[in-house]
């Protein structure tokens, strides 16, 4: 015989309702967990005193790690302009080649752009222009 419940469902299509539901709902977690980027700030870098750019000055290079929630990396990127180094960053940003060495990143600050040169000899140059004006 077929137990029914006092709504009138019979029990086993309430237990594949809710399996559907948790089902979906430990999938959106997963997602989330997986998917999401935090900001791990490696490495801040100031211009020189007096250096200027377009006009502005008092810019910054943030290297910064991509993890998720789930504490896995997934990626480098290098963050340019005047508000890189806030809580809420804001500027130009290069994503830096998977393979690359990160750590120990050198910046060199010339009068037309920023030098990014990494520890394994992989070098990005990024014009001024890309970096000022509010971007």
């Amino acid at each position: 015989m077929n137990e029914r419940r006092a709504s009138g469902l019979p029990m086993n299509v309430v237990f594949v309702l809710v399996g559907a539901v948790l089902g979906i709902v430990l999938a959106i977690g997963w997602w989330w967990l997986d998917d999401a980027r935090v900001l791990v700030r490696l490495q801040a870098h100031a211009a020189p005193a007096g250096l200027v750019y377009a006009g502005e000055s008092g810019h910054g290079v943030v290297l910064a790690r991509i993890d998720n929630h789930l504490g896995d990396v997934q990626g480098y990127e290098v963050w340019l302009g005047r508000a890189v180094n806030s809580d809420t960053p804001y500027g130009h940003v290069v994503e830096v080649p998977d393979g690359w060495d990160a750590q120990n990143m050198r910046v060199d600050w010339l009068p037309d752009g920023v030098g990014l040169v990494f520890a394994d000899a992989g070098r990005i140059f990024v014009p001024d222009d890309q970096f000022t004006g509010g971007r």
